[in-house]
């Protein structure tokens, strides 16, 4: 019987070359060093918004989010005037290794956000990131309790960054999570020794956003690989990938302070909104408390409970993030209201008229990319697209009406109640970045190579086409033969393509996980 082709993915949440190949040529990394002189190697397109969230499911199905119908961690339904939390049962096309166990390749997932609830899969599958639930986060539900009593696995990191330094306790915790994510994967293919394993780390992310290329991040990027050294050799091919990159940011720029003082969005008036506009609030108190070292001092809970009494930067009691943000739109005269990260929605009962609503598009376009911040002279955004220039599919009409993808520089936040429009970062020191990175190495891929033009959706096919499994024919992503060498089984054999399938499973509505996820996002500094 001929052996199957072992193929392992490891997965790194906002790596890109313009940071990692310093220390890779210094020698910092040699085992990396060594995949690239194997093999091929390039900067890769995300998709838009380049975030976590649609970006992984993107990956994984070979497919952009207007045919998945997620488009940020948070989305908002304008009908209803609330804030949706997306999950893995939103999602109906199926992932790439869907495909692999059709053709009796079995697969083993670990650690990859946006797969909450999981899946069933011939093999396993492990949640991570910060959409992730700590129970019925595997499959089989077994190995839940197994990896957290054999291996102390942790879905996320629990705590944040905020004004730490590089020797802090909770910066140990965040390379123990990235250590513990491969020591699940070790762990489960051990007991189960499956043809494709992907082990995907979105804590490193973490450390890129606060320390960015410093110290930490350094030692984060060791753990993987001395970890990629030790799974490699057991597999015939090897990629590398990333949903995103990270770029060092230098400002905050908050997109709903503009809408307002643009006339295009309205708050309501509370008695207690002079607090977050002379800077009391929970974000405020929260860098006070990190800046005199405290925080090694005070329990988390105690901390995230107590801070619910103040103010969010949002001016709303008790809550905070994108739901805070809709409890202080004044709706009866709002036209315009955004998320982090570049999402724009458009409230139709306002605009009614397609005419009204085209002509208010266009004029929030023409605005975005034309502004500059006044101290430096420079542009904020890159582009701003309307709804149908990046999104098509069936779930396109869900999308944002805009999204402004800022330059790397400029931390897009959604903050109502700031004083200015720009302001220092002074808690993120990387920001999320279009170009991620990718490395293949294997039997029949170029060594030493640089690939140009590289997307992310091009991953999936090229690693069905790679074990010789025919690609979905309504994937948005092709087969990357610039990778192969031109005499090659992989640049010679036919592309093959087979009918798609849908995943029809049950969808999870539990508003006690979307505040999980919720405070997770706020502990990442994604919603106020």
């Amino acid at each position: 019987m001929e052996s199957k082709i072992k193929t392992l993915v490891i997965g790194l949440d906002g790596a890109s070359l313009n940071f990692v190949q310093p220390w890779i040529d210094q020698g910092l990394l040699p085992n990396f060093r060594l995949l690239e002189e194997r093999g091929s190697r390039g900067e890769m397109e995300s998709c838009l918004p380049p975030v976590t969230m649609p970006a992984w499911r993107v990956y994984s199905t070979g497919k952009y989010p207007g045919k998945l119908g997620i488009f940020w961690h948070q989305q908002l339904d304008m009908n209803t005037r609330t804030v949706v939390t997306p999950n893995s049962s939103m999602v109906k096309s199926s992932d790439f290794w869907d495909y692999l166990n059709m053709a009796g390749i079995r697969s083993g997932v670990v650690g990859m956000p946006d797969l909450y609830p999981p899946r069933p899969v011939d093999g396993f599958i492990v949640c991570g990131g910060p959409s992730a639930s700590t129970t019925d986060y595997t499959y089989p539900k077994e190995w839940g309790d197994k990896l957290i009593q054999d291996v102390q696995y942790e879905i996320c990191l629990k705590g944040d960054f905020y004004g730490q330094s590089a020797d802090s306790p909770i910066v140990a915790e965040g390379h123990s999570v990235i250590e513990k994510t491969f020591r699940a994967a070790e762990y489960l293919y051990e007991r189960d020794p499956v043809d494709f394993l992907q082990v995907a780390v979105f804590d490193i992310n973490r450390i890129q956003h606060f320390f960015y290329d410093t110290e930490p991040t350094l030692r984060a990027w060791q753990i993987v690989d001395r970890w990629l050294g030790k799974f490699s050799p057991q597999y015939d091919y090897v990629f590398i990938m990333s949903d995103h990159g990270t770029e060092r940011v230098e400002r905050a720029f908050f997109l709903n302070v503009w809408l307002k003082q643009e006339g295009y969005l309205f708050t309501r008036f509370k008695p207690m909104d002079f607090l977050p506009m002379i800077g009391i609030n929970r974000t405020t108190v929260g860098r006070i408390i990190s800046f005199l070292r405290l925080r090694r001092f005070l329990d988390y809970e105690a901390v995230r409970k107590y801070s619910n009494i103040l103010p969010s930067a949002t001016g709303v009691f008790g809550e905070f993030g994108n739901q805070a943000v809709l409890k202080r739109t004044n709706w009866a005269k709002t036209k315009a209201l955004a998320l982090a990260q570049g999402p724009i929605y458009i409230n139709r009962e306002l605009v009614a008229s397609d005419h009204e609503y085209e002509t208010l598009r266009r004029e929030l376009v023409e605005k975005l990319e034309a502004l500059t911040e006044p101290l430096s002279g420079k542009k904020v955004f890159k582009k701003v697209y309307m709804r149908e220039e990046i999104y098509n599919g069936p779930y396109a009409e869900s999308a944002p009406d805009l999204l402004a993808l800022n330059h790397d520089e400029y931390h897009n936040r959604a903050g109502l109640n700031q004083p200015a429009v720009f302001a220092d970062s002074w808690a993120w020191k990387g920001n999320n970045r279009h170009k991620g990175l990718f490395m293949a190495a294997g039997p029949g891929i170029r060594g030493g190579y640089i690939a140009d033009g590289v997307r992310i959706v091009d991953l999936a096919p090229t690693i069905l086409h790679v074990n010789q499994v025919a690609i979905p024919d309504d994937l948005d992503g092709i087969v990357l033969k610039q990778l192969f060498t031109p005499d090659s089984q992989l640049n010679n054999q036919e592309v093959k393509y087979q009918s798609s399938y849908n995943y029809d499973g049950t969808k999870i509505n539990n508003p006690e996980f979307d505040k999980v996820v919720s405070d997770r996002l706020r502990d990442l500094g994604y919603i106020e």
